[in-house]
């Protein structure tokens, strides 16, 4: 999605009030009980909040792909996989449920080289598995995501395409392909539960999450 077309997003975003969260919509909050950050500086892990059901999101090479562009939650329990950033249109310090988001993945030290950059998150249509979750790629919906909290625990992913009024906003979730990798889709009342982990450039084993005892 070039940066151009995300300008034009935000600002529609901006004018259309109907788009805009309410007044007391709840700040998303993080593992440790902080306010989910905006922009730049602000990394954040997505991981599953039952443990047993894979590990964070990642990067796959899927299909008749040379480089891996296709969001994937990684089948390893114990890996956080990359950690991504949420920005919002706003001058706002803190992310609330149901702000319009581009979500990327920005820390490019730990990234395939072979991938394109900006990384963006983008939905593409027209494959077999629906409405996917790619990187830079073509044929994409036009359209943002928001976090929504998720009952009883974590939080949820949708995508909202544009104009909003043709359709809803779908939840993200996964399709696991015949291969095993495990896509990010849009899917109808399906999601995948996260919780938010602050990424800490100098912890130890930042990628790695803990064994279970």
């Amino acid at each position: 999605m070039k940066s151009t077309t995300l300008f034009a997003l935000f600002l529609l975003c901006a004018l259309t009030s109907s788009y805009l969260p309410s007044a007391t919509a709840d700040v998303v909050l993080d593992m440790d009980g902080n306010p989910l950050g905006n922009g730049w500086q602000n990394e954040y892990f997505m991981l599953p909040v039952t443990r047993g059901s894979g590990g964070g999101i990642a990067l796959a090479a899927t299909g008749n792909e040379r480089c891996p562009v296709t969001v994937v939650q990684s089948h390893i329990e114990r890996d956080k996989g990359y950690a991504a950033t949420f920005r919002a249109p706003f001058h706002l310090p803190f992310i609330a449920e149901g702000l319009p988001l581009t979500i990327s993945f920005d820390n490019f030290e730990v990234l395939p080289r072979c991938v394109p950059t900006p990384l963006w998150w983008a939905i593409v249509d027209g494959l077999a598995e629906g409405p996917a979750v790619k990187i830079e790629y073509r044929d994409i919906v036009e359209g943002w995501f928001k976090i929504q909290k998720a009952y009883p625990l974590g939080y949820k992913l949708l995508f909202c395409p544009v104009p909003l009024e043709d359709s809803t906003c779908g939840d993200i979730g996964i399709y696991t392909d015949d291969k095993g990798f495990r896509r990010l889709v849009v899917t109808k009342n399906k999601p995948l539960v996260v919780q938010f982990q602050k990424f800490d450039p100098l912890a130890k084993n930042n990628l790695v999450l803990p064994a279970i005892e």
